[in-house]
This record gives C-alpha cells, structure tokens and sequence, in this order.
C-alpha cells in the first residue's frame, strides 16, 4: 500500500518514483562544504601507513572500515550531523508516511578503483538487507515493516564509478516471489544471493542520498574510475516495526547509551531517531 503523497523534499514526481522503482536519489541533502568535511572525516579513518586493521573488510578495491572489532557504526560526535540530518529524515518521513522513526547503521564505504573486474559490474552478490529476521518464515508486507535504507554519496559517482547497483521495480518483484510460495523470506539463500534479476547503476553528485526499500535487491559495483568513492550508509524505521529491536547483527541495542560529547552534538530530531528520547 503507497502512503498518501505529502508536501515535503520530496516532488509528487519523485514521490511516485521511488514507490514505482522502489528506490530514488533525494538530491542535494548536503551542501558542498558538508560534503568535504565529511568526505575528509572518512578518508581520514585510513591509517596512514596503510596498515589496515584485521577487523576492517576489504575487497575488490572496497574498503568497510570499522569503528571497533564487531562494530561498523561512526557515530563519534563528529559524524552525529549526518544521523539527524533534517532534510533526509523529512524525505524519509515523506516517503514512509510516518513521522516517527528511528536510524541505524552509520557504515561507512571507501570503493578505489579496481582494474581487475571488467566483466561483472558487481563487486557484492546482489541481496536485501530485509527487514524480517532471516529465520521468518515470510514479509509481513505491511506498513510497520517498511524500511528505509540507502547512503550518502559524499562524491560525485559518475558510470562504472562505484554506484550502488539496483533492480527497477525489484521491491514488486521480490514481493510476488516471495508471496508466492510458503517460506517466501527464505528463497535465494534469504534473499543473500539473487542472480536471476538485472541491475542497473545508481549514478549521483556529492550531496545526494540514495534511498531504497527494504525488499530492493541491491549490490555493491566495483569502482573503474580514478575518483575514489566515498559513501555512509543509514536505515530507517517505524517505532513500531514489529520486530524486537536489537535482536540482529548491525541493530542498536535497545539500551544503547551515548556519552556526554555525542548528546552534546544531538539536535531534538537526532535525540528521539538515536532513542535517547522518546517520541
């Protein structure tokens, strides 16, 4: 069911889109000097000897680096701006239909170019990162299930650039699979490994946010060009999504507490999306 379109970043054109495509580019959340502070934050997390820590993932030219062993988020006092970022939780919001929402994630990706891999444009298995957890047996397929995923390209990403990958429409698609038989969340490997659909390249300007829903088959690319992409990830949800909040990898825990200098960086907005308040 498509919310009711509501005034808000987004245009009813754009609106329409992302529920049509399921996913969309909300363009210029963050101005130009935004996007270098912060690109300069994350280029900032290489060690300059290049000593890569054990705990990092790296591959195919794509660096994940990692606050601490086990812990992908960066939400130190520096990176919180981009937590509560009004103009993205207002799209967010727009799209979803529902003003209360909580964030997660905070990843962070370095994609450099990779001369190795001309052939298959994925660098990552095209997957879902789903809001059901993986021993449900099927979606719900409602309202309070939708998620919202996507990240912040914090350089210009031009073709074969290190875009992320999508399937136009493949939120339907995964839909009427899934809805087709009995264990519908469980096809393709949990939806980890989806080979039969084609994918196109999600191209952007530094500033952008691409956003996705929660059954959008989507896939890391490699990188051909010499810009080097840089890129944060979010998810966001409804306050009562029916899943059990912190019972998966990658979710805040329910109790999570934040020091004095991260609540001290927190706006009002990023204070209830963190749940350090309540909506």
């Amino acid at each position: 069911m498509t919310p009711k379109f509501s005034p808000g970043p987004l245009t009813r054109e754009e609106f329409d889109l992302f529920w049509e495509q399921g996913y969309v580019v909300v363009r210029g959340v963050l101005t130009r000097e935004e996007v270098q502070h912060y690109g300069r934050l994350i280029l900032d997390l290489l060690p300059r000897d290049l000593h890569i820590p054990e705990y990092w993932k790296v591959y195919s030219g794509r660096i994940k680096p990692f606050y601490t062993p086990g812990n992908q988020s960066f939400d130190s006092p520096e990176f919180i701006p981009l937590w509560q970022n009004p103009i993205l939780y207002a799209a967010m919001a727009q799209i979803i239909g529902y003003p209360r929402l909580l964030i997660k994630d905070g990843s962070v990706g370095i994609t450099m170019r990779n001369d190795s891999a001309h052939d298959d444009p994925l660098s990552h298995p095209l997957h879902l990162d789903a809001a059901a957890p993986d021993e449900a047996d099927n979606f719900l397929f409602s309202e309070e299930e939708v998620e919202l995923g996507g990240c912040y390209y914090l350089t210009d990403v031009e073709p074969r650039g290190g875009g992320v990958h999508v399937v136009p429409g493949g939120h339907r698609i995964v839909e009427a699979e899934a809805r087709a038989v009995a264990n519908g969340r469980q096809l393709h490997d949990r939806w980890c490994n989806i080979k039969h659909l084609k994918t196109v390249e999600v191209t952007g300007q530094a500033g952008d946010f691409v956003v996705m829903h929660h059954l959008m088959p989507h896939a890391a690319s490699h990188n051909h060009n010499a810009t080097t992409r840089l890129a944060h990830f979010f998810r966001y949800w409804r306050d009562d999504q029916p899943y059990r909040l912190g019972d998966r990898p990658g979710d805040p825990h329910p109790g999570k507490t934040y020091n004095d200098l991260q609540q001290k960086a927190m706006s009002p907005l990023g204070r209830k999306l963190l749940r350090v308040d309540p909506w």
